[in-house]
């Protein structure tokens, strides 16, 4: 285990609270025009975020570390493919180059790849559902 992944006492009501705020952003995304390309991978990266720091909370750890987040789910949870996981990557770094250093998204690759965001999201939402009701 990375060091800067730290066990924890689980905790279901913080990660029912990630779910709402996940679920409330996942609608404000729906609703958001693609010209807006930059926020809508910015919203959906921290979904995804939200979703995969529930899933540390059920199982009792935490990390601040978005690199060590991915790296958990990975070694822990099937029910991603690498493709898929790969793109949660690319999703991280835009949003890492759209805060800190004001870059823009284009839109053709909401186009080219909004289906599959919204299938990692439904698949996470689906995981952490269960998980919660087990």
């Amino acid at each position: 285990m990375r060091e800067d992944v730290f066990k924890i006492s689980k905790d279901e009501a913080r990660a029912r609270a990630l779910v709402c705020l996940a679920r409330d952003r996942f609608e404000f995304v729906k609703s958001m025009s693609h010209k807006r390309a930059y926020k809508i991978v910015e919203e959906c990266y921290e979904i995804i975020k939200e979703l995969l720091t529930a899933l540390m909370y059920l199982d009792g750890f935490k990390t601040l570390s978005h690199l060590a987040l991915l790296e958990y789910f990975s070694n822990n949870y099937n029910v991603l493919d690498k493709k898929q996981l790969k793109l949660i990557d690319k999703l991280r770094k835009f949003r890492n180059s759209i805060v800190y250093y004001g870059e823009q998204v284009k839109q053709e690759f909401l186009v080219n790849y909004m289906e599959e965001i919204e299938g990692i999201i439904k698949a996470l939402f689906d995981l952490v559902e269960e998980r919660i009701h087990d």
